[in-house]
């Protein structure tokens, strides 16, 4: 099977018709149906059917082209390791922080002088753990509970990673105007059971569903209704922010996204219950970008989040 033969079979699908193909990869119609015909004989299965209005795709087709496309995406990523020459690549996988989001805006901006190709990815601990293990991402920042550190680690051994802690901290439920705790300055867990919720999507399975406990827990209350996950972060913040909904969280600050009207809320109990850090390859070196990036996260979380509380405070 060769490259030629995805492109083909994949600009033939695109355009809808072989002739229309022809012309966009510059060769003749014969030649396109002889190459989507070969793939086919090779795989021994029908991809296209010939029509007399143009070509459609069988179901053993669609299967086919999706993964041609994922195959011909990551053949042009390694067509491109050779153009990106000596500049310097960070990419940095990490569970939703606006703390740690800003400190790499600030990182960046500061480096861009150096040509440096950079990417940040916001996603789940699980997929953290994948990224970092599949050389996608090279570190991966996480918030761990204490309660979850057993299979955190078991996690860490499966996939031949560790852990750097950098400091710990504590979760908060955030609210909103609407919510009758607007005023409150702290709840208990307890508490916690009677509220309705919308969380980051991929949070709800983390640390959040930890403080709901025993029978009234995260997936009980999933059951009833009573939490709304979203990937969207905006429709976070205007769901705490209009409606009763409330959200629990380590990585969401109001003062670092202007969001004024949002409340943070201790939750008794939690103090410096979580970990953050981050998980990297065991057998692997930090790149020089990644180690100056850990260095400006371990001197500046802290300073940060002091500054972010004196926001909340202020406003």
């Amino acid at each position: 099977m060769e490259l030629k033969q995805l492109q083909y079979f994949v600009v033939s699908v695109d355009s809808g018709r072989i002739n229309k193909a022809s012309e966009l990869l510059y060769t003749s119609q014969p030649h396109v149906s002889k190459m989507v015909k070969s793939l086919e004989t090779e795989l021994q299965v029908e991809l296209l059917k010939r029509k007399a209005r143009g070509v459609e795709v069988t179901k053993a087709g669609r299967k086919v082209y999706e993964y041609a496309c994922r195959v011909l995406m990551e053949a042009g990523k390694i067509q491109d390791v050779q153009e990106e020459g000596d500049v310097s690549t960070l990419c940095i996988a990490a569970n939703s922080s606006d703390r740690l989001a800003r400190l790499f805006q600030n990182f960046y901006t500061d480096q861009m002088q150096s040509r440096i190709h950079a990417r940040y990815t916001e996603c789940g601990t699980e997929e953290i753990f994948r990224l970092v293990h599949r050389h996608t991402a090279e570190l991966g920042f996480v918030y761990v509970d204490e309660k979850q550190m057993t299979a955190f680690r078991k996690m860490l051994e499966y996939r031949h990673l560790v852990f750097e802690e950098i400091g710990r901290t504590q979760p908060q439920l955030f609210v909103g105007p609407k919510s009758p705790l607007y005023k409150t300055s702290s709840v208990t867990i307890k508490e916690l059971r009677d509220l309705d919720y919308v969380q980051m999507q991929d949070e709800q399975d983390t640390l959040s569903i930890q403080l709901l406990q025993r029978r009234e827990d995260y997936q009980y209350h999933r059951r009833r209704g009573r939490v709304l996950t979203t990937s969207s972060r905006h429709l976070l913040v205007q769901m705490i922010a209009d409606t009763k909904l409330c959200s629990i969280s380590c990585g969401l600050c109001p003062a670092l996204i202007g969001c004024e009207t949002l409340h943070g809320i201790s939750i008794r109990g939690t103090k410096g219950s979580i970990r953050f850090g981050f998980v990297q390859r065991k057998r692997d070196g930090i790149s020089p970008e990644g180690e100056q990036f850990t260095e400006y996260v371990k001197k500046h979380f802290d300073d940060d989040r002091d500054d972010s509380k004196k926001l909340l405070i202020e406003n």
